[in-house]
């Protein structure tokens, strides 16, 4: 499959609050249902070091960023692009540009179905800059692939609204295949000691970038950073 890049519907700044709503809670129950979630739960946990405080990179509406939150019981924040207060879950979300701005520090950052959404240069520029801020950083995503295209239609298309029906098969042509994938990760990360792997989920339904940062910023130090930017805007 060749890669696209049709913008996806919940990328618009016209779509009705309603709609963009039901979209998010259809993704949060997919992610649920697919394992996506627990995936991200279970690999927090395993974590070797003490996780305090956990960063959702494109949380959308923060409805997952809520429920691993609550399972891990520990603090979490979500930075979106384009956030939506009024219909947000309960959880701490900062507007930012991941690719550019400063974040919030956490021990943690991760990803769902962001790095699709993003050009080659702009997912090795939220590599890099991720790095800055946390000391590691788990990046769900789809994989580019006849079959998980096949089994979404088949089998998560009837518990999605049109929106996300839509937006799903746009969201697998615009994947990057794991061999893309390891390419951009690579070149972000040269010249730094900071390593990663790569997991392909069977089906392909899924892969998991989890990358170890070296040398990430003193907590303090980016934490201050961040309250400038706040403070500047």
């Amino acid at each position: 499959m060749v890669r696209t890049n049709e913008s996806e519907i919940l990328d618009q700044d016209d779509v009705p609050e309603g709609l963009v709503e039901r979209a998010y809670r259809d993704l949060a129950r997919i992610h649920h249902w697919l394992g996506d979630t627990r995936f991200i739960v279970n690999a927090i946990r395993r974590d070797p070091l003490p996780v305090y405080r956990i960063l959702d990179v494109g949380c959308g509406t923060g409805l997952v960023l809520e429920e691993i939150g609550r399972r891990l019981g520990v603090e979490v924040v979500g930075a979106e692009i384009s956030p939506h207060p009024s219909i947000a879950a309960p959880v701490p979300i900062v507007k930012a540009d991941a690719v550019r701005d400063p974040l919030p520090s956490a021990e943690i950052a991760f990803s769902m179905c962001l790095g699709h959404h993003l050009s080659e240069d702009d997912l090795a520029g939220l590599i890099r800059n991720v790095g800055r801020f946390c000391r590691r950083f788990i990046l769900l995503d789809l994989v580019r692939h006849p079959l998980p295209l096949v089994l979404f239609r088949l089998f998560v298309t009837p518990f999605l609204c049109q929106i996300g029906v839509e937006d799903g098969q746009r969201s697998i042509r615009r994947s990057y295949t794991p061999l893309e994938l390891r390419r951009i990760a690579g070149s972000a990360l040269a010249g730094t000691t900071s390593t990663f792997t790569l997991s392909v989920a069977p089906f392909y339904v899924r892969q998991v970038m989890d990358i170890s940062y070296a040398n990430t910023a003193n907590g303090e130090a980016v934490r201050s950073a961040y309250c400038e930017f706040i403070s500047g805007k």
